[in-house]
C-alpha cells in the first residue's frame, strides 16, 4: 500500500459522520454506515431524517464494529404524517418507530450477541 493509500484509509477510518436523510420516492430505505471495510471505514454517527413528500423510511442498523460504538437517529422535520422505522439488525434496542418531529433513540453497540441497546429514546413504539 503507497502512502497515499495508507493515510486516506486512515483517515476513513477516523470519519465519524452526520448522515442527513431527506426522503422521495428514490429515498425509502437506508442501512447506517457502521465503519469497517464493508463501509469503506465510514461510520455515521448522527442520522438526521427529514421527511416531505409523504414517503415513509426505514433505516436498517447492521452490526456495529466495535463495543461501544454510538449512533444517534434524530426526527428532524416532517411533511405529511410520514413514519421513520428503525430496525436493528442484531439486538431488539434498535427496533423502534417514530412518528413526530423530536422523538429520537440514542444506540449503542455491546457485542454480537447482545447487539444494539437503546441508551435513551422518545419513540412512539
Amino acid at each position: 500500500m503507497s502512502a497515499g493509500n495508507w493515510f486516506e484509509t486512515r483517515r476513513k477510518a477516523h470519519d465519524l459522520r452526520t448522515k442527513e436523510l431527506t426522503t422521495s420516492s428514490t429515498l425509502t430505505t437506508y442501512t447506517v454506515r457502521t465503519g469497517g471495510s464493508t463501509y469503506e471505514f465510514i461510520e455515521d454517527r448522527v442520522i438526521e431524517v427529514t421527511t416531505t413528500d409523504g414517503n415513509d423510511i426505514t433505516i436498517t442498523v447492521p452490526d456495529g464494529s466495535y463495543p461501544g460504538q454510538r449512533l444517534l437517529i434524530v426526527f428532524i422535520a416532517e411533511g405529511n404524517a410520514e413514519t421513520v422505522t428503525v430496525a436493528a439488525s442484531t439486538g431488539s434496542g434498535g427496533d423502534s418507530t417514530m412518528t413526530s418531529v423530536g422523538e429520537y433513540m440514542s444506540l449503542e453497540w455491546i457485542d454480537g450477541t447482545t447487539g444494539w441497546v437503546a441508551i435513551s429514546e422518545s419513540v412512539a413504539s
